[in-house]
């Protein structure tokens, strides 16, 4: 049995990370049995983030590496049908959500001063309220060091915005009159995509970001189908 160790649920997501809900859509696509584990602190993981998974003692951190063990242990390709060009777009497409449209969702839910008190408030309740605005500010100060030298935190919310709102464009066009991102059946892009994408929505204040896809039918149709067909039941 898998142990997958997860961050809990956050915002009506079913965990708090879309990295940890891309890991989630991977396993139960590959049919392998796993046992969830939320714990809200990744301190001694590996990399000191989740997701990681646990396999007869040995741990696996970071959700690309696990990704090649599931496609291993269960002899599958989540890119199985694709050509090499549109592997390589797949992996273009999973490499500009998880590196810069993600850090765009974190300048908004941890930069902005009106979504900061709800981040804090469920990702930090296990911290005794007497000392968790001065633990959270210590940990908030980080967050955005790390945003900073990212990138990401050097620029004006309309700035980032602006450089998002043209990858999300790019995902639409991409997807086009498609179910998926690269026709009728899931794959390795669209674990990747849908949590980003959906991450974007749920952000408590909702920023020009969530807005703007949730103008667009085609992403929102798009959304709903990997939701459908991918995530545990019962997630709406």
């Amino acid at each position: 049995m898998i142990k997958f160790y997860l961050y809990p649920p956050a915002f009506g997501e079913p965990t708090a990370s879309p990295f940890c809900m891309k890991t989630w859509c991977m396993l139960t696509a590959a049919n392998l049995p796993f046992e969830c584990i939320e714990t809200p602190d990744p301190r001694k993981t590996p990399k000191q983030k989740l997701p990681v998974i646990e396999v007869d003692g040995t741990v696996i951190a970071d959700s690309e590496i696990i990704r090649s063990y599931i496609e291993n242990a269960a002899d599958i390709d989540f890119d199985d049908g694709l050509s090499d060009h549109q592997r390589g777009i797949a992996r273009a497409v999973i490499r500009m959500v998880e590196e810069h449209i993600y850090f765009a969702i974190v300048a908004d839910r941890w930069g902005e001063d009106d979504n900061w008190p709800h981040v804090r408030e469920v990702f930090f309740n296990a911290i005794p309220k007497l000392i968790r605005g001065v633990v959270t500010g210590f940990i908030r100060k980080q967050a955005l060091r790390n945003l900073d030298g990212q990138g990401m935190g050097r620029y004006t919310p309309e700035e980032r915005f602006e450089r998002v709102r043209r990858d999300i464009i790019a995902l639409r066009e991409l997807i086009g009159d498609q179910d998926f991102l690269f026709g009728d059946h899931p794959t390795a892009a669209d674990y990747s995509v849908a949590p980003m994408l959906r991450a974007s929505i749920v952000t408590p204040i909702e920023k020009p970001l969530a807005k703007f896809i949730k103008s667009d039918p085609v992403l929102m149709a798009y959304v709903t189908r990997v939701t459908d067909r991918c995530y545990p039941q019962g997630v709406k």
